[in-house]
């Protein structure tokens, strides 16, 4: 197993040499402007040494970047959505879809988890042209109307289907629905919804 130390020692060096070298600095200029030494920024970069939290604060005070960004995986490569953090959007009565995370590079693509209240329904305006919708459900049976025509998908059954006409989710039953959806678009995402971590600060996207 990695040793998680290990892990964020190897992170940060990358963070470090990247927004160093994104600025065009030379060790000798960070180490001038941040009064960190030059030996030991060479250190840090090289993966040698875990730098104290006061030499880290110098560090990313100089390069007007946060700690977190320095110690976390760079976004190119991946990305955490915490779940507390989800903005959701409230449907029917109890129904809430939660937006998960989405791509910000295209394909533009959203993942989203649902849990539709019994006897309830939520409808949803049509996507950007060329939209599609990958639907799961893990509980209870949903019917989804698009386009006129009518699915019911049950326990492990999963849905693709249009979304870029009006569709609804409907549950006809006592018992609640959950499932997850990808949504994937052909071009432009939904203006509607935002980035979801941006999102997140409101608690809510429109529908």
């Amino acid at each position: 197993m990695t040793d998680p130390a290990e892990a964020v020692g190897y992170t940060l060096a990358a963070n470090l040499r990247a927004a160093r070298q994104a600025r065009g600095w030379r060790l000798d200029e960070l180490a001038g402007r941040s009064g960190v030494s030059r030996n030991m920024l060479q250190q840090i970069e090289t993966c040698r040494t875990n730098p104290s939290i006061a030499t880290l604060a110098r560090i990313s005070a100089t390069l007007g970047i946060p700690i977190g960004r320095l110690v976390e995986p760079p976004e190119e490569l991946g990305h955490v959505a915490r779940g507390d953090d989800a903005p959701t959007r409230p449907g029917g009565r109890e129904s809430v879809f939660r937006l998960l995370i989405n791509d910000t590079t295209a394909p533009f693509t959203e993942l989203w988890e649902a849990r539709l209240a019994a006897h309830d329904e939520v409808s949803a305006d049509a996507h950007p042209t060329g939209t599609r919708e990958l639907l799961h459900v893990h509980e209870g049976t949903v019917t989804v109307e698009v386009g006129g025509a009518t699915f019911t998908v049950g326990p492990g059954d999963a849905l693709r289907m249009r979304g870029d006409r009006p569709h609804v989710y409907r549950n006809a039953r006592a018992e609640p629905v959950r499932l997850t959806m990808t949504v994937v678009y052909a071009g432009v995402p939904d203006p509607r919804y935002r980035e979801a971590g941006a999102a997140a600060s409101r608690g809510t996207v429109a529908w």
